[in-house]
């Protein structure tokens, strides 16, 4: 892999989002590394429920963001 390639993947933002039924109850964006651990997280915290990791197709690319 190419120096390029690993900064680009690096640099993704990707949702992670909490599911009550159809209607996300939590999305938070967060870099592509951490989102595994977050959705662990998330997971413990509302056990249960649905937990998805989801591109960000929002094009704001802002990491942290709860919408």
């Amino acid at each position: 892999m190419n120096e390029a390639t690993a900064t680009e993947a690096s640099d993704r933002t990707v949702r992670v989002r909490v599911w009550f039924g159809r209607f996300p109850i939590v999305d938070y964006t967060t870099h592509e590394r951490a989102a595994p651990m977050q959705a662990v997280g998330l997971g413990r915290r509302f056990s249960g429920l649905r937990v998805t990791i989801e591109p960000d197709d929002s094009g704001t690319g802002i990491v942290g963001a709860v919408r």
